[in-house]
């Protein structure tokens, strides 16, 4: 069984010159709305069960989107846990503008993201935690599911499953409309111990 992480469609704000979305409630741009009924068009011989989706705009209406190609009647679950990182004082900010207004800290969050805490917001070592903590009750459902998430969602989901640090955060990303496939078998287990560990 696999679960299949996808990143939802594209927003006006993703586009250059780009701002940082965090919670910030953004809807998807038309070409995003494309992408998620491209998404779901190409899935509808994977055999999906269930629809998980974080609780952001962006996120639900590329899931509601997807549901739509997949005949609009399965399942749909709303997972405040799988969000983007809450990002505080940035969210709504140009990221040019971030970058010169506070070169230190974006520094530190671009070569040391696994001690990084946006200003006003969440680590984002408490995201991934939760993140995994989503995917672990996922993997326990025993169905195939689709979760409709966000890049940094998914960057520190790879970093775990990939074995690594938070430290490779920025080596990784996804594109808009992306999928990210993940195999389930053994998945809730290893979650299970990683946040029992409180690593």
């Amino acid at each position: 069984m696999t679960l299949l992480l996808v990143r939802h469609g594209e927003t006006d704000w993703n586009r250059e010159p780009a701002r940082c979305q965090g919670w910030a409630e953004i809807r998807l741009s038309e070409t995003g709305r494309a992408q998620a009924r491209a998404l779901g068009s190409a899935l509808s011989r994977r055999g999906i069960e269930l629809i998980v989706t974080s609780h952001l705009l962006r996120a639900r209406e590329t899931a509601e989107l997807i549901r739509e190609e997949l005949g609009g009647e399965l399942p749909l679950v709303v997972d405040p846990r799988l969000a983007e990182t809450h990002r505080g004082e940035w969210e709504t900010r140009l990221f040019m503008d971030i970058m010169a207004d506070e070169p230190e800290t974006w520094r530190h969050y671009r070569e040391h993201p696994e001690t990084f805490r946006f200003p006003g917001g969440e680590s984002l070592a408490e995201q991934q935690r939760r993140v995994l903590a989503a995917l672990r009750d996922a993997a326990r459902r025993g169905r195939p599911a689709l979760l409709v998430t966000h890049g940094g969602s998914i960057r520190v989901a790879r970093c775990f499953l990939d074995g690594r640090d938070l430290a490779a955060f920025h080596d990784m990303g996804i594109s808009n409309g992306g999928v990210d496939e993940v195999p389930a078998e053994g998945l809730a287990v290893r979650i299970g111990a990683f946040l029992a560990g409180g690593a």
